[in-house]
Order: structure tokens, then sequence, then C-alpha cells
């Protein structure tokens, strides 16, 4: 996804939440769901040919890695443990699949591309 769609995804979950509109379509072919469960999101319709973009999209996000921060608790000490994950863009469905067997909360998800890649 290009930082130009990015910027109006942002945009339009930032006027959602200001109370501007409930459901609407996007310019670029897209609309603002509620998911069944509560959650926002925005689908946006590509018309390209499914194969190529598909490809292209996965190599886009393997190449992309994640630091996940965790914080766990332990009561018995009367402390915390900060846990900072280092995800490979292509293992992140196998990290989010493992959380919760994981101790600890999510406190933050930071989205980088290593050096030696860009």
């Amino acid at each position: 996804m290009s930082d130009d769609i990015s910027s109006k995804v942002i945009n339009i979950f930032q006027r959602h939440r200001r109370g501007e509109h409930f459901h609407f379509d996007m310019e670029e072919g897209g609309e603002l769901i509620i998911s069944p469960d509560g959650f926002n999101y925005v689908s946006i319709k590509h018309d390209h040919p499914a194969s190529s973009e598909e490809g292209s999209l996965w190599e886009v996000a393997s190449m992309k890695h994640y630091i996940v921060k965790m914080m766990e608790a332990h009561h018995e000490g009367n402390s915390i443990r900060l846990n900072n994950y280092y995800i490979p863009g292509d293992r992140l469905e196998e990290f989010l699949l493992s959380l919760p067997q994981r101790p600890g909360k999510i406190l933050e998800i930071k989205q980088f591309i290593p050096d030696n890649m860009a």
C-alpha cells in the first residue's frame, strides 16, 4: 500500500472517530466497515490482476520487520519485564497466532525495514 493511500486511510479513521461519518466510500474504491466483532477497517478494491498484485504485496510485506513490545507482570516479586520481540515480516502471522501462549500484554508494535534491505 502506498504512503498516499495509508495517509488517506488514517484520515478516514480520524474523521470516523470525530463522528463525521459511520460508513462511507473512499475515492480509491474502498469503504470504511465495522466488522461483526466491533473493529473498524478500510477495505480497498484493487483492479490489478490478482496474481501479479498478490506476489508484489507479499514481497513488500516480507521485507518489513516488527518489534513487538510486551509487558510481563510478576505480582509475587512486584515487578515487570518488558519483552521486545524481533519479528521478520514473513513470520508475523506465526507470531500473532502464538500470542495466547506468550506471557504478558502487547504495549506496542513498530514496523521497520532493516538497513540491509533498504
